[in-house]
């Protein structure tokens, strides 16, 4: 019975060595190989985005999928990509990663959806991922606003409205200062050898102003 086993066993991998070859060849990462420091295969890391957007939709605290297992798939994808660039499913991961984290509408979520995009199109630029991709994230973001930005636009006073500069209706003219001139009286010299009746002569005249 057990070498019968042992028979079988030997004939399936007989049997899928060749397809994994021949995968290898397409530019296919075998089924069989783990990758990141996490160990994920490649069916591994698509279980793992699936799973925490699942989680994330259920309630789970977004924060905890994007440092945990989101990050375990992540570092797997950049191995996978390091020695099978040319693999058509790692576009589809990453496409599947973003969507994730555009579901969390928060700054964290935004983020790393966006920088999932960028390492999409700078990779994968003719892939119909790539186009799909930017699309959700251009979608995602005209509602999406930080939340340091709406924190503060809920503590800012109201804008006062504007009021445009009326012109008097009447033109005013300030006075303009003109001096006056107070003549000055002085009275006449009399000569100290005047008689009294000159004296009395001059001191009756009347004074000439000088201005």
């Amino acid at each position: 019975m057990k070498v019968r086993l042992a028979l079988s066993i030997a004939t399936f991998f007989a049997m899928l060595a060749p397809v994994m070859a021949q995968d290898s060849l397409r530019g296919l990462a075998p089924a069989d190989e783990y990758f990141g420091h996490y160990n994920l295969s490649v069916l591994g890391i698509a279980n793992t985005i699936r799973d925490a957007g699942a989680r994330i939709d259920g309630g789970t605290d977004p924060h905890a999928m994007f440092s945990g297992p989101l990050t375990f798939a992540t570092d797997a994808i950049k191995d996978w990509e390091g020695k099978y660039p040319a693999d058509p499913w790692i576009a589809k991961d990453l496409l599947a990663l973003e969507s994730v984290y555009l579901c969390v509408p928060t700054d964290e979520g935004f983020q790393l959806a966006t920088q999932t995009e960028s390492w999409l199109i700078a990779d994968y630029p003719n892939s119909d991922q790539a186009a799909q991709g930017r699309s959700e994230l251009a979608v995602n973001r005209i509602p999406y606003m930080p939340q340091q930005v709406q924190a503060a636009q809920a503590s800012a006073p109201p804008p006062t409205p504007y009021q445009a500069y009326q012109p008097p209706s009447q033109p005013v003219y300030l006075p303009v200062y003109q001096p006056v001139y107070v003549p000055v009286y002085h009275s006449p010299a009399i000569p100290s050898y005047a008689i009294p009746w000159e004296r009395y002569i001059a001191m009756r005249a009347p004074f000439a102003p000088r201005y």
